[in-house]
């Protein structure tokens, strides 16, 4: 790749998080009305993506050369410091830990490592998936960043573990 194009894409790659730090951290709500009306110049289903892409592209350029995967893995958190979680459903956010079945864990053993630290209550956690060598795990929205700080800097069975907030899932 030229280092032209090369700082092209960095230029775009940039802008890109200017507008996500500004989706995020910004109230936004007086540009609500404007896209409202813009929606009532195109069909029903759909408009606002398409008002959205028709804006990236007047403000972006050309995306062929721009790796989408390295934008789906950028990550934020508010400029309150605030944690942005992706993967929330019916109120409750997906976590992510570094330990699983290989490491002989239990849902028992989350459920208890995440209530003596956290102070939630055990039945306040959801569905959890154990995997070989991470799991899932739902908690209330409301109680999320609150279990992920507490885990921090924490052990399971004597493994160190990492927790961080769920990536959305990819749509197969």
């Amino acid at each position: 790749m030229s280092s032209d194009l090369n700082g092209v894409v960095m230029n775009q790659v940039k802008k890109i998080e200017k507008v996500l730090e500004s989706a995020l951290n910004e109230d936004l709500t007086p540009y609500f009305a404007l896209v409202k009306a813009m929606r009532k110049h195109l069909p029903l289903f759909g408009s606002t993506k398409r008002i959205t892409a028709a804006l990236l592209k007047e403000y972006i350029g050309d995306i062929s050369k721009l790796d989408i995967a390295e934008i789906a893995a950028l990550s934020f958190t508010k400029s309150d410091g605030t944690i942005v979680f992706e993967d929330v459903k019916d109120g409750k956010a997906r976590i992510f830990i570094n330990i699983g079945k290989n490491h002989k864990i239990t849902p028992g053993d989350l459920i208890r490592e995440i209530s003596k630290r956290s102070g939630i209550d055990g039945k306040l956690i959801g569905k959890i998936d154990i995997h070989s060598t991470y799991s899932f795990i739902e908690i209330p929205e409301q109680y999320a960043e609150l279990v992920l700080v507490s885990l921090d800097k924490a052990r399971i069975k004597g493994v160190p573990i990492v927790v961080e907030p769920a990536k959305k899932k990819k749509k197969q």
